[in-house]
């Protein structure tokens, strides 16, 4: 999913690598500045769960930094693709954040997306206009357990959200010379407000919102805390020296999808989805 934890999109990836690229050597993520690029691939875009009426597919390259400190900025620049659009640009997210320091059992960030969509884009994500948020691992020798709390905002809405998940990470250095390979089964859940739901625009321009009124039965739901999504996956990485490649089959079940009765253009899209992540990058 594109956030996003981005887990959701594999965007945290790059996040991932860092762990898998120390445990491997044994050592602990030395401090240092740091250069990343990947170019990365989603089958389907969603936002937990929920889709536009085209069901897009997106590129995102990524260009980031990280200091000693741990200090880091990233761009991911985001670009789709559907049977009506060829690939174009869409947006751009912007993150600054502070990656706390490496631990064997201890792993986490806290940050801030700008987002950055043009006006016509009919993403679920676009009528998003920022993010800030926590995300920690607890790691272990039997299931690491991953928790995350964030802040999004839209025009004149905010909504709150809630992240929880376990992974288990097996680490294979004896299948390709030279080179870590990395499997990650995962299952998290989801949960939150949608408020930004009223700022989803049509095709016409017109948030969903104005086109409903504020006590409609729908912008009421919007406003429940309530699970919006559950997720599996099983991310691939490989690793060798300075870069890097992935490849995040996964299966997302949306959850408390907003309805308008008789006016499914009104309403949130989504169902069970099968979806890939793959991409590749490079850390200097």
């Amino acid at each position: 999913m594109l956030y996003t934890k981005f887990k959701s999109i594999p965007l945290i990836v790059i996040g991932l690598l860092v762990f898998f690229t120390a445990d491997s050597q044994n050592v602990q993520d030395s401090a240092k500045n740091e250069f990343s690029a990947s170019i990365n691939y989603q089958s389907t875009l969603h936002y937990f769960g929920r889709v536009d009426s085209l069901k897009s597919s997106g590129l995102f390259p990524v260009i980031g930094l990280k200091s000693k400190t741990g200090l880091y900025l990233n761009s991911t620049f985001i670009f789709i693709q559907n049977s009506a659009t060829p690939l174009s640009y869409t947006g751009t997210i912007l993150e600054a954040g502070y990656r706390f320091p490496y631990s064997r059992n201890f792993s986490g960030n806290i940050y801030y997306n700008h987002f950055l969509y043009q006006d016509k884009s009919v993403l679920q994500q676009a009528a998003l206009k920022g993010q800030g948020g926590i995300n920690t691992a607890w790691n272990n020798k039997v299931v690491n357990v991953n928790l995350g709390g964030d802040v999004k905002f839209s025009n004149n809405e905010t909504d709150f959200g809630l992240t929880a998940g376990l992974d288990r990470l097996f680490l294979f250095t004896d299948i390709i010379q030279d080179v870590v390979v990395a499997l990650n089964p995962s299952a998290y859940v989801y949960s939150g407000t949608h408020n930004y739901f009223k700022n989803v625009k049509k095709n016409n321009g017109q948030g969903i919102g104005s086109l409903l009124g504020n006590n409609s039965t729908s912008t009421q739901q919007a406003k429940q805390f309530e699970i919006l999504a559950y997720e599996v996956s099983v991310p691939v990485v490989l690793v060798k020296g300075k870069f890097n490649a992935y490849l995040s089959p996964a299966y997302v079940m949306p959850q408390n999808l907003v309805t308008t009765s008789g006016r499914p253009d009104l309403s949130e899209r989504g169902s069970n989805l099968f979806y890939f992540s793959a991409g590749v990058g490079v850390r200097l």
